[in-house]
């Protein structure tokens, strides 16, 4: 039976890129038609109190728009894309256009227009009304997360364990090989200086059998490593 010694959360696919992504074309791609087809815009000496009349409709006559219509729909379109590319990006983005929108659905159902410079009718009012709300309601969409075994276990978490423990191995061997030629030429200096060896042949201090026995513990740490990867692959 499998178990788990440790585990490890893992960031994992972002819900709120959708809605931005979808969205934001459906608006830019919108906007773009409405400037178009209705290319009229009014003049800013009309901001914020003035007229903005509804010129011509788009998408099968429903949709009242002139000019600057299509500019703030093709502009919040533009901006949802733009925040798709990352999850708190998205999130940020939805916000914002969220609140733009909402903001000149409730100004043009008041008002007749969003201050004096855009036109509305209320197909208009509603689809902007419709958008911020699912923008707003995305801004509060999570990101999943993934519970990732890190110990011995079956799969993934298992494959790399099994390949740190090797790698810790094949480290602990090059470490105690490298100790062990330190100590022999040590040795092999003590004996050039003259200096009595016990009866084993070994000088004060030697550690040399210790470090075979670490370099064994490495390769045999690193083979069982190898030898682990190599059955579950």
């Amino acid at each position: 039976m499998a178990t788990t010694t440790e585990t490890r959360t893992e960031k994992g696919i972002s819900l709120a890129r959708g809605p931005a992504l979808i969205l934001g074309t459906i608006l830019l791609v919108a906007g773009l038609y409405s400037l178009y087809k209705q290319h009229t815009f009014p003049k800013f000496s009309n901001f914020p109190n003035g007229t903005a009349p509804v010129n011509g409709k788009v998408f099968l006559g429903i949709f009242g728009a002139n000019g600057w219509t299509g500019m703030l729909t093709a502009a919040c379109g533009g901006l949802l894309l733009f925040g798709a590319a990352q999850h708190l990006l998205a999130k940020t983005m939805s916000l914002i256009v969220g609140v733009a929108l909402g903001a000149a659905a409730i100004i043009a159902a008041i008002s007749g227009n969003v201050l004096g410079m855009a036109a509305a009718n209320r197909w208009t009012e509603i689809g902007w009304g419709i958008v911020a709300a699912i923008l707003l309601f995305n801004t509060l969409i999570p990101r999943r997360r993934t519970a990732v075994a890190d110990g011995y276990d079956d799969g993934v978490g298992r494959r790399r364990f099994r390949r740190r423990r090797r790698h810790e191995g094949e480290a602990l061997a090059a470490g105690a090989g490298a100790g062990a030629l330190a100590e022999h030429e040590h040795d092999k200096h003590r004996a050039r200086e003259g200096e009595p060896a016990n009866n084993n042949g070994e000088y004060a201090g030697t550690r040399a059998a210790g470090s075979n026995d670490a370099v064994a513990t490495g390769a045999g740490r690193a083979a069982d490593g190898r030898e682990v990867e190599s059955t579950e692959r």
